[in-house]
């Protein structure tokens, strides 16, 4: 099931409920799939767009991350860091349970990591009313 279709309005705060995925696999509890709702499900879902590359879902083609303008441009540190910030926008907005991204911080990449990995903070209103800030890695 989509979760940012019809799905999200049947929990109290609008954020949804859905399985719960670690690692990209199912979580079981007592031998059945695990649910989740709420904020965790609300960033398990924004975490899946981010990870799938746009156009990754041949039923949801304007599903995910766009990062081909970083990996095709010439582009400085700082121009790479706005293009990612630009389509982490686009993104993670394309979810109707996100009302308002308010910051998109670029943090250090962890020791050993290369430039290849980055970590950004996003900072959004959701559709619960609540301020919330979420973490996300982009490897490109």
């Amino acid at each position: 099931m989509n979760d940012d279709q019809e799905d999200h309005m049947a929990t109290p705060t609008g954020l949804g409920h859905s399985l719960e995925l670690r690692d990209g696999d199912l979580v079981f509890e007592d031998g059945r799939p695990a649910r989740i709702s709420g904020l965790p499900n609300l960033a398990q879902a924004l975490t899946l767009r981010v990870l799938t590359p746009l156009g990754g879902d041949r039923f949801a083609t304007t599903y995910g991350l766009d990062v081909r303008d970083v990996f095709t441009r010439a582009a400085s540190v700082r121009q790479a860091q706005d293009l990612l910030r630009l389509s982490l926008v686009r993104t993670l907005a394309t979810d109707r349970r996100v009302r308002e991204i308010r910051d998109i911080a670029v943090l250090d990449p962890p020791p050993g990591a290369g430039r290849r990995l980055w970590r950004f903070e996003v900072t959004i209103v959701a559709a619960d009313g609540g301020q919330h800030t979420l973490p996300f890695g982009v490897e490109v």
